[in-house]
């Protein structure tokens, strides 16, 4: 899949944009605070429905504007889709697939895929396990809806039931209900991601090998309170024990009124050389799994939609040693549309441009095409 075009109104500091990319390699360059991370916001808004730098869409409205507009045309292998994205101060998000609207933005799923590496994801081994969690449900809500569908529901849920542990008299009825969607719902959660992560974990592996050249391995393995980190999930044994866990901790729950199983307390193991990477991984060895795991989650979502996703790199050639921008800059191939960020060209050390190539100038709000960047 590839995005032909791009058209943005009054979204962050561009009031109107129209810019076409090649299916190839796409480079945005200039100084900081231009605008080049915005367009790697507003490609990812229209992959995801959401922003991977704030959680209110209204922070990505112009100042003085009252409604913003992302659009796209996205290639895929079956056909050219248009997806239009509005959202207002005052307005909920609009989707239209094709010039029809519609009424859940969930219908994005599918249309378009991308994986983001930026600065922030290197704090992802030792940031809270929140963070993994995200990456996970981010990777397998972009390849299915079920998958989203499940997860959407199982955040109201969880917050629903909490809000009932919070009454001083609990409807033990209604909490029979609220436990019986939670174990249901959960399970399939937890079945999902332990599969992705078994099978992220020799791709990642690999790639970690060829970065460290040899040095040390790499292994991801799914923690979880319904599944253990050796077994393959199985989505009734699973189940029994969620179910097993929650009476442990009944009385606990009502104590500290808040739902202390399922999937959202759940976390992913990184171990370098058979050390937990979280306590004892040192920052050269941190930037080398997560972007083994980032190379390991494009193969993967190849793998499961049957085209490459986008790849959006931003700014992150200048966080890494030469050898990992070299190995790094080597996936920006034929047949994956990159987009890469960066205040100077010669940080991406590139000899020879590939042939299906485009370099954009990004100044105050503007995008330019660079005469050099005719690929």
């Amino acid at each position: 899949m590839h995005l032909a075009t791009l058209q943005l109104g009054s979204f962050r500091n561009y009031e109107t944009l129209t810019i076409q990319f090649s299916p190839g390699l796409n480079v945005l360059y200039g100084d900081n605070a231009q605008g080049k991370t915005n367009l790697l916001e507003a490609i990812h808004f229209l992959a995801t429905g959401r922003s991977h730098r704030t959680s209110r869409d209204q922070d990505m409205i112009q100042e003085g504007r009252e409604e913003l507009l992302a659009r796209a045309e996205v290639v895929r292998r079956t056909g050219s889709i248009e997806l239009e994205l509005r959202c207002g101060l005052t307005t909920r998000k609009q989707l239209r697939i094709n010039g029809i609207p519609e009424r859940k933005i969930a219908r994005l799923v599918g249309s378009l895929a991308a994986v983001l590496f930026s600065p922030d994801d290197l704090q992802l081994l030792k940031g809270p396990p929140s963070g993994r969690r995200r990456f996970l449900d981010l990777e397998l809500s972009q390849i299915s809806q079920t998958y989203l569908h499940h997860l959407m529901a199982y955040n109201r849920l969880v917050a629903q039931r909490n809000t009932l542990l919070k009454q001083p008299v609990i409807d033990e009825g209604l909490l029979a209900v609220y436990d019986d969607q939670l174990l249901e719902t959960g399970a399939r959660l937890v079945v999902r991601r332990a599969e992705a992560v078994r099978r992220l974990s020799p791709i990642a592996s690999r790639y970690h090998e060829m970065l460290a050249e040899g040095r040390e391995d790499l292994r991801l393995a799914y923690q979880s309170q319904g599944v253990g980190e050796e077994e393959e999930a199985d989505l009734e044994r699973v189940r029994e024990r969620l179910e097993r866990e929650l009476a442990r901790v009944r009385q606990e729950e009502r104590r500290r009124q808040v739902t202390l199983v399922g999937p959202h307390r759940d976390d992913v193991g990184f171990w370098i050389a058979g050390r937990d990477a979280r306590l004892y991984a040192s920052q050269g060895q941190q930037r080398t799994a997560v972007l083994a795991l980032k190379l390991a989650e494009l193969e993967f979502m190849t793998e499961e939609i049957g085209e490459p996703p986008l790849l959006l790199l931003d700014d992150v050639a200048s966080e890494l040693d030469p050898h990992r921008r070299h190995y790094l800059l080597s996936a920006v191939r034929e047949g994956v549309q990159s987009f890469i960020t960066c205040t100077d060209l010669e940080d991406l050390m590139v000899r020879e441009w590939p042939e299906s190539h485009r370099l954009f100038r990004v100044r105050a709000g503007t995008v330019v095409l660079d005469d050099r960047g005719l690929g």
